[in-house]
């Protein structure tokens, strides 16, 4: 694991680049795979689609970052783990103000979601200490 971390410290546009790529998959199965599905979920479709603009306009931070690969790495990855932090907590006041309708496929779709970019998150924050 320390090599890995090594690894991403001495090249960090790969870090947003997978930060990037997750959002990019995130947005995607958020307008596009999962409104097939609405009836299976019980999350509304339009709940969906708000729920999709975040990790895009995350997935244009981030890959613009991997691209410019700034000199202040550090700062611009705490943004990045900061952001999806937010994410997370967004998703989950979708998820509680829509329980009632939700099923439990939905939900542990979305709990499945919010562990993943914590855990991104928090390796992020992680990078960017010491």
């Amino acid at each position: 694991m320390n090599s890995q971390i090594q690894f991403l410290k001495n090249n960090p546009k790969y870090i947003f680049l997978i930060d990037g790529l997750g959002a990019i998959l995130s947005g995607v199965l958020l307008s596009l795979v999962l409104p097939l599905y609405v009836d299976l979920l019980g999350m509304p479709i339009n709940t969906l689609y708000t729920l999709s603009i975040l990790p895009f306009v995350y997935a244009v931070y981030s890959l613009l970052c991997c691209v410019l690969n700034p000199f202040q790495w550090k700062f611009y990855l705490r943004v990045v783990a900061i952001a999806n932090f937010l994410y997370c907590a967004f998703t989950m006041f979708y998820l509680v103000m829509n329980l009632g309708q939700t099923t439990i496929l939905c939900e542990i779709y979305f709990v499945l979601e919010m562990m993943v970019v914590v855990s991104l998150a928090s390796f992020e924050w992680k990078l960017t200490k010491g």
